[in-house]
């Protein structure tokens, strides 16, 4: 089991009575903020939704641990299953002494206050997180904006970052959109196939554009072995492949120039990245300048 189910394990353990699903994750998201679990880069990340920070990653995991007999829901309500089994107890047992430590912070500090007051408190120290919000009898009284990024050739990479981190991150940028500009949408990282990532995509009210032409088909990239291989890789995408989408670079040019859209593909590092090449080609059609977001 990871360590961060684990920890999520030991939440319920130490809350010691059922937590709706919203009091569950907001105590998660408390949990990242406050404590030293926050410098775990394997811990859940939040985006703001509607009810303040959340986790799609913690979602998924709770069903994954429901569905393995260690959480039961009643209702809206998550608590450990009964009676607690020596299993259970075993995993949270082998959680250092510390991390153990600051989730019996978080929940004596938190977990007796009412949904409602928690939910409020969240939003007055950490508003960003409810900046998309449907609470908004709840919302304090200065809010900060969503940003909107100016005109220019957004591209951005998955590689090594969470889907939460990853819209927290768009968001934060200013980001309205998402052009999907790989061949093959695929992915072993949850949130990032395409159905997933159009979903969440959605539901965070960025629109996504899929651009398969655009791409590099999977078979052309096998054999990759280091930097000039990519480069010689790209070279011939761009001289070849590219060449003949005119059609595709204008379709995605009118895209970008409607709103600020990132050209999404893997890689962290744009240099091994065809989304390098292909920027530059929006970048003449539109005469806008590029910009890769880190």
């Amino acid at each position: 089991m990871l360590k961060r189910q684990k920890i999520i394990l030991a939440l319920l353990e130490s809350a010691a009575k059922p937590l709706s699903r919203t009091m569950f994750v907001k105590l998660s998201f408390l949990l990242r903020a406050e404590t030293e679990i926050g410098t775990d880069a394997t811990f859940y990340d939040f985006v703001p939704y509607q009810f303040g920070p959340f986790s799609f990653v913690l979602y998924r995991e709770i069903e994954a641990l429901k569905h393995q007999s260690y959480l039961v829901q009643d209702d809206d309500r998550l608590s450990l299953a009964q009676p607690i089994s020596l299993e259970t107890r075993a995993l949270v047992e082998e959680l250092p002494g510390s991390v153990r430590s600051s989730v019996r912070h978080v929940t004596s500090r938190y977990a007796s206050r009412t949904q409602k007051a928690l939910i409020r408190d969240v939003y007055a120290r950490y508003p960003w997180y409810a900046t998309k919000s449907e609470l908004t009898d709840l919302l304090p009284a200065t809010m900060p904006k969503l940003p909107s990024a100016p005109p220019a050739v957004y591209t951005v990479g998955y590689e090594r970052v969470s889907v939460d981190a990853f819209f927290d991150r768009l968001l934060h940028s200013g980001i309205r959109g998402i052009a999907d500009v790989r061949a093959n949408p695929v992915s072993r990282k949850y949130g990032f196939a395409r159905t997933s990532l159009s979903g969440i995509s959605v539901k965070l009210g960025l629109a996504y554009r899929h651009f398969p032409q655009l791409g590099i088909p999977s078979h052309k990239r096998s054999g990759l072995s280091g930097f000039s291989t990519y480069q010689r890789l790209l070279d011939r995408y761009e001289k070849g492949l590219l060449s003949k989408q005119v059609a595709g670079v204008i379709e995605l040019s009118e895209v970008v120039r409607a709103e600020p859209t990132a050209l999404l593909c893997v890689e962290a590092d744009v240099r091994y990245c065809h989304r390098s090449r292909l920027a530059e080609a929006v970048a003449r059609e539109t005469g806008l300048k590029v910009e890769h977001l880190s």
